[in-house]
């Protein structure tokens, strides 16, 4: 059921890009990117909620 074979072994540890170098620039890219994804999750939580709430009141 379990298939190591060498050949399957090679190609699941080959996969995907390299992660890109911890430079200045890429942790700003990076941290920007986090606080975009933070304000649009906060987003998608509360407004519904707020909606919610003014349709009901």
């Amino acid at each position: 059921m379990n298939d190591d074979t060498e050949k399957g072994k090679g190609e699941d540890l080959d996969w995907g890009n390299p992660p890109s170098p911890v430079t200045p620039e890429n942790r700003k890219k990076s941290q920007r990117a986090q606080l975009i994804i933070g304000i649009l999750a906060l987003i998608g939580i509360f407004l519904p909620g707020l909606l919610f709430w003014l349709i009901r009141g």
